[in-house]
């Protein structure tokens, strides 16, 4: 297996048909910029939704919604930002466990200034050294959003191992797995 150096890195981190780069033209956007614009993506939509219905009840029992779809829209805002990011560190955490080196290789390209990243090795990234630091966390997840690519390739490898390893036999006898003898 090639290692690749963080230089290496740099240009293949991010999907081809990112979204990003379609609309604004932005080129590679790291993973601190991925965390926020994802924030503000899951932030929108709930204070929306939320908004619309304080807007709805309000204007059922009040006559008037100006107020309460600000107020609606303000906590949906932060409600959806908040539960996409614990999510995220949650699912950042688990890919951790599952994948040190390649979460390394994120944080060290996305996070070059921080010294305690590039001193440690790989068994020093393990997720109960993450949960102890909102920092740390924060990084993470920044990371983890970068390494998406990789990680979907890594999984769409693995499955396509997986279903390689069936023949046309299994398929036809639908779960029957009784040995002839």
């Amino acid at each position: 297996m090639q290692e690749m150096s963080v230089a290496d890195f740099a240009s293949n981190s991010q999907h081809p048909f990112s979204l990003l780069k379609i609309i604004g033209g932005w080129g590679n956007v790291s993973g601190p910029g991925l965390v926020m614009f994802r924030s503000l993506l899951a932030g929108t939509y709930t204070a929306v939704v939320v908004g619309i219905s304080a807007t709805l009840v309000a204007s059922a029992l009040w006559g008037t919604a100006a107020l309460p779809f600000v107020l609606g829209s303000s906590l949906g805002f932060t409600i959806g930002s908040l539960r996409w990011y614990m999510s995220a560190e949650r699912a950042a955490l688990f890919d951790l466990y599952r994948y040190p080196s390649l979460l390394r290789l994120h944080l060290l390209a996305n996070f070059p200034y921080h010294g305690e990243l590039s001193r440690n090795g790989v068994e020093w990234y393990t997720p109960s050294r993450f949960k102890s630091s909102w920092t740390l966390k924060s990084m993470l997840v920044a990371a983890w959003l970068s390494a998406q690519p990789a990680i979907e390739d890594i999984q769409t490898r693995t499955e396509s191992e997986v279903v390689a390893g069936y023949t046309v036999d299994d398929y036809m006898m639908d779960g029957n797995r009784e040995k002839e003898e």
